[in-house]
């Protein structure tokens, strides 16, 4: 546009806001999409490396949230509060546990916030079997059992995901039951 133009068309009620072109030398050109991605996924392992010496400090961390979170729920016998705290930080280090460089401890989180979201009746959730699944996730930061070749832990994560189900499938025997016992 040129400079005579800007004039009239503040005059018409609107305003000319010219572009940069600088935008332009930033953005990917055909063909670099692939160096560009190879790029960044270079600089975020370097980043997530620098980090990495910090995580198992975090994990203990987590875990010891957990494990508060835990007790708190045990202490107000599974009161719904404490409970959606403890489903909550479970929840959190799932997402969180694998990136740290300790995926069964995801597992094992993952197995727990199943557990408490799929309880017909959380009131009522087995206190040792949320104990047994945080005691788990506490022992592995605490052993830095990382990565999924460890085999103590593997074993132990399978056991809880194993005993979750069952005990699911059978309160849901149970629920399925009375409701037709009801009908």
């Amino acid at each position: 546009m040129t400079e005579t133009a800007q004039p009239e068309a503040e005059q018409q009620g609107f305003e000319v806001i010219p572009h940069d072109d600088h935008l332009s030398r930033k953005c990917l050109r055909p063909g670099d999409a692939r160096q560009a991605a190879a790029a960044a996924i270079q600089q975020a392992e370097e980043a997530i490396g620098q980090l990495s010496i910090h995580f198992d400090g975090w994990m203990e961390q987590e875990a010891a949230r957990l494990a508060k979170a835990r007790d708190m729920t045990l202490q107000t016998s599974m009161g719904a509060e404490a409970l959606d705290e403890l489903f909550q930080v479970a929840h959190d280090l799932k997402g969180q546990a694998s990136t740290l460089g300790y995926p069964l401890a995801a597992d094992i989180c993952a197995s727990l916030c199943r557990l408490i979201d799929r309880a017909p009746v959380p009131a009522e959730l087995p206190g040792d079997l949320l104990s047994h699944h945080v005691d788990a996730v506490r022992a592995i930061a605490r052993d830095h059992a990382t990565g999924i070749e460890n085999a103590k832990a593997s074993a132990l994560t399978e056991k809880l995901r194993e005993v979750t189900e069952d005990y699911l499938a059978q309160i849901r025997s149970r629920v399925e039951a009375a409701e037709a016992n009801a009908a």
